[in-house]
C-alpha cells in the first residue's frame, strides 16, 4: 500500500457512533445511504473457505456440545478444531465410550462443518501417562505410549468419514512442558499411526503457543534427522497478542524457516482469540475489554490471516468454564465449603450462565457471520499492489487488501492497525484509490456491525484504470469497501437472519 501526503481536509477526524441491536456501529457520514444488513450464511450453503472456529475443552466438559451445536451451522464456518479427549474416553483400560464424540462429529459433519482433530493430553490411568490439560507432560512409560498408539488407531478408524486433519498435541512446547527433541520423536511414532490408518490425512504439528522459531527448528531438524519430514503437513501457531496486527514479522520468519527445510509444509492460525470482559481467565484477559473490542479484535485477526494467505481459526466458539487448577477431578477442586472453584475463559463468541448454557450471542459472533458470509472461497486475494491512502491521522497505520470475487466485482478491507482495539476509535475520513477495481454498484460494509450503505456518485471518481473513493470512514474495527453483488444483503426492513441459531 502505498501512502500519499497528508491532505489537512481529509485529516479532520469525525467520531460518529450509533447504538444498533446494542453494537456500537460506525456511522459513515454523508454521502452513504443505509441499504441494510449483511445476511448471515448457514455453513451448509457454503462450498468453502477460510474459516474455523475453535470448539476445544470439551474433552474436559468446560463447554457442553448440545447447549451450543445451534450455532454453529449458522455461523458459517467450514472447520472446527475439538481436542481428541483420550482421559474422557478411555477411563477402563482397552475400553472406550466414544458416546459424546458419537454426538458431536457427526452432528457438525451434518452441519456442514469439517471437525479437525488435536491428539492431545494424556490419560491418568495409565503410568506417566502424561498431562490432562495445558502445558502437560506427553505420556512416557512405554505402557501409555502403547495405549496411546491404540487409541489414536482406534480414534481414526471410527471417525476418518469425517476428520481428515488431525493435529498432534496442543503447544506441547508451553512453559517448556516437552522438550522439542522429545515431542519430535511423539509427533513422529503417532503421525506414523495415524497414516497407517488414513494414508492421505493431513497431519498438523507444533501448536506453537506464540510463534517460537528456536523450538521450531529443533523439531525440524529432528525430524529432518529421522528422514520424517514428509509426516508433517501444516504447522500450527497461536499468535496471542493485545494488538493482533503485531505478529506480521513473526509469522514471515516462521515461513521462511519452514521453507528452508521443506516447500510443502504450510501454516495454519490454529488458535486465537480475546476475551470480552477483563479479569477472568487465559490469554490476554489481563487488558480491559468488552464485547465490541472482543468483535474488534477477531475481525482484525480474521481478516489479517486472509490478507497474508493464512487459514484462521477463531478461539472460541463459545465461553469455557475451566477447574481451578485446568486439571484432576471436580473433587479435587472444591473450596471449604464443598463448591467447585471455577474461572471463566471468556473467549467465546457466546456468552454462557454459570451452568454452561448459552446466555446470549455476542457482538463478535454477529461480526464473524459477516466474515464467513462474505468471505469464502470465491474470493481471491489480488496479490497486486493496488491500493493507495491519502488523509488519515499523521501517526496511523493502515491495513488494506484487495479482493476479486467470481461473482463479479472486487472487495477491499481496511483498518487502522497501529493500536489495540477501543484503545483508539475515532473515526478518519481517507481518500482510497484502488488501481483496476472493479465495482459497478459500489457498497460500504461496517463489518462490526453488519450494516451496508450505498456510496453516493458523489463520493467516487473513475479516472484511467483507477476508482477513487472519498471520504471513505476507517477506524479500529473493519470497513469494507466492495461490488454489492459480493455481499449477500437482508434490505432495509427485513433484517431477519437467513442462517439462525436454532437450524442445525
Amino acid at each position: 500500500m502505498t501512502r500519499r501526503p497528508l491532505t489537512p481536509f481529509a485529516a479532520a477526524l469525525v467520531i460518529g457512533w450509533l447504538t444498533t441491536a446494542g453494537t456500537f456501529a460506525m456511522d459513515p457520514g454523508e454521502g452513504f445511504s443505509y441499504l441494510g444488513t449483511v445476511r448471515p450464511v448457514h455453513a451448509r450453503s457454503i462450498e468453502a473457505s477460510n474459516w474455523s472456529v475453535g470448539a476445544e475443552t470439551m474433552g474436559r466438559d468446560y463447554t457442553i456440545y448440545a447447549h451450543w451445536k445451534s450455532y454453529l451451522g449458522p455461523l458459517g464456518v467450514k472447520k472446527a478444531r475439538i481436542q481428541s479427549g483420550w482421559a474422557k474416553t478411555e477411563q477402563k483400560a482397552g475400553q472406550y465410550d466414544w458416546a459424546w464424540l458419537d454426538e458431536i462429529i457427526p452432528d457438525m459433519a451434518r452441519q456442514g462443518v469439517e471437525p479437525w482433530v488435536c491428539l492431545c493430553y494424556g490419560n491418568p490411568i495409565y503410568p506417566d501417562g502424561g498431562g490432562t490439560g495445558l502445558a502437560g507432560g506427553l505420556p512416557r512409560s512405554d505402557e501409555a505410549l502403547r495405549a496411546w498408539d491404540r487409541f489414536v488407531a482406534a480414534f481414526v478408524d471410527r471417525y476418518h468419514s469425517h476428520v481428515d486433519e488431525w493435529e498432534i498435541w496442543n503447544e506441547p512446547g508451553l512453559r517448556n512442558a516437552n522438550g522439542a527433541e522429545l515431542y519430535a520423536d511423539f509427533f513422529i511414532r503417532t503421525a506414523r499411526v495415524v497414516r497407517k490408518h488414513q494414508p492421505n490425512a493431513t497431519i498438523i504439528g507444533l501448536a506453537l503457543p506464540g510463534i517460537p522459531l528456536s523450538f521450531t527448528e529443533a523439531f525440524l531438524d529432528r525430524l529432518q534427522a529421522q528422514d520424517a519430514l514428509d509426516l508433517l503437513n501444516v504447522v500450527s501457531y497461536h499468535p496471542y497478542s493485545y494488538n493482533p496486527d503485531d505478529r506480521d514479522e513473526a509469522v514471515r520468519k516462521l515461513r521462511v524457516l519452514l521453507g528452508s527445510y521443506s516447500p510443502r509444509i504450510t501454516i495454519l492460525q490454529g488458535e486465537n482469540g480475546a476475551p470480552s470482559q477483563r479479569g477472568n481467565f487465559g490469554a490476554l484477559s489481563q487488558y480491559d475489554w468488552n464485547e465490541q473490542r472482543q468483535a474488534k479484535w477477531a475481525l482484525r485477526r480474521l481478516l489479517g490471516d486472509l490478507g497474508h494467505d493464512v487459514p484462521s481459526s477463531y478461539f472460541a466458539i463459545c465461553d469455557m468454564i475451566y477447574l481451578v487448577g485446568q486439571g484432576g477431578r471436580d473433587s479435587d477442586w472444591r473450596d471449604d465449603r464443598g463448591q467447585v472453584r471455577t474461572r471463566l475463559n471468556s473467549k467465546g463468541l457466546l456468552a454462557v450462565k454459570p451452568d454452561k448454557t448459552v446466555d446470549h450471542a455476542k457482538v463478535a459472533y454477529r461480526a464473524v457471520q459477516c466474515v464467513t458470509a462474505i468471505f469464502d472461497n470465491s474470493v481471491k486475494r489480488v496479490r497486486e499492489d493496488t491500493c493507495s491512502l491519502a488523509g488519515g491521522a499523521a501517526r496511523s497505520r493502515y491495513r488494506t487488501f484487495h479482493y476479486r470475487s467470481d461473482r463479479g466485482g472486487d472487495l477491499i478491507t481496511l483498518w487502522r492497525a497501529d493500536d489495540p482495539p477501543g484503545k483508539r476509535p475515532e473515526v478518519e475520513r481517507v481518500q482510497l484509490s484502488v488501481r483496476r477495481g472493479r465495482f459497478e454498484e459500489p457498497v460500504l460494509v461496517d463489518m462490526l456491525s453488519g450494516r451496508v450503505f450505498a456510496i453516493d456518485g458523489a463520493l467516487r471518481q473513475a479516472q484511467g484504470d483507477a476508482v477513487t473513493f472519498r471520504h471513505v470512514p476507517v477506524y479500529d474495527s473493519v470497513t469494507l469497501i466492495a461490488d454489492r453483488r459480493t455481499v449477500p444483503l437482508n434490505a432495509e426492513g427485513s433484517d431477519r437472519e437467513q442462517a439462525s441459531p436454532g437450524s442445525p
